[in-house]
């Protein structure tokens, strides 16, 4: 096999292993799963803040419910007994009135707040409903993303390896000035070798002049002289 052959099957290798050492370097980064874990830990702060309130909103509720039974209670009573004719004497009959007023104002007063405490009860269980559904999402998603990024390197790490070592055995056959001149070009350079299309260089796009073509045609190496990639004829 010719060097420029062997050279081209060698940027082969090396593009994929680059691919690799990207991807295995995401999936060590981690940093999709540490974003999803940091929106876990926001949510759950949430979460954990509105079901104390929550709490709260359900004992301040109960507790107002109950104060106005109370009221309600003392209310009809003391309306029982005003009209029952059991009391004649005037002052207490206007006193027994303006404590029924009192009470009635106290009863629409907490009423008031009983209808804001369960309005804010309803927004607070519909808040931690939907923040328990996020959470639940957040879950599945690290989890399906942790098993596909563990999949993922272990996959990427058995080809890694495996082009490794297919490329140490590929370069014990290229010329070491071949090999130099290679890794000097792909320095500076994306891609070290292109090929050449309908006259052109596949790097800059350029013509090739006839000189360079004739030289290709007896197996010389060129270098491209507008980008200076390494040219490979078409086969």
């Amino acid at each position: 096999m010719r060097q420029i052959d062997l050279l081209w099957e060698l940027q082969g290798l090396d593009t994929r292993i680059g691919e690799l050492e990207k991807e295995l370097a995401v999936y060590t980064n981690k940093k999709k799963l540490r974003e999803i874990k940091s929106k876990f830990d926001r949510e759950k702060a949430l979460l954990q803040r509105d079901e104390a309130a929550l709490k709260e909103a359900i004992r301040s509720t109960k507790s107002n419910r109950v104060k106005v039974e109370e009221l309600k209670y003392n209310f009809e009573k003391t309306e029982q007994k005003l009209y029952s004719g059991e009391v004649s004497n005037m002052k207490q009959l206007e006193g027994m009135q303006k404590n029924l007023e009192e009470t009635q104002r106290s009863i629409e007063t907490l009423e008031s707040v009983y209808g804001g405490y369960k309005a804010e009860r309803a927004r607070l269980e519909e808040r931690v409903r939907k923040s328990r559904a996020k959470l639940r999402k957040y879950k599945n998603s690290f989890d399906e993303l942790k098993e596909k990024y563990s999949e993922g390197e272990i996959r990427a790490s058995v080809e890694y390896d495996d082009l490794q070592k297919q490329r140490q055995e590929l370069v014990k056959k290229i010329d070491k000035r071949i090999l130099d001149r290679y890794n000097r070009v792909r320095h500076g350079v994306d891609t070290a070798m292109v090929m050449i299309e309908n006259g052109k260089c596949n790097g800059c796009h350029m013509e090739v002049s006839v000189v360079y073509s004739e030289k290709l045609k007896e197996d010389v190496m060129v270098n491209c002289e507008t980008c200076g990639r390494i040219l490979y004829p078409k086969k």
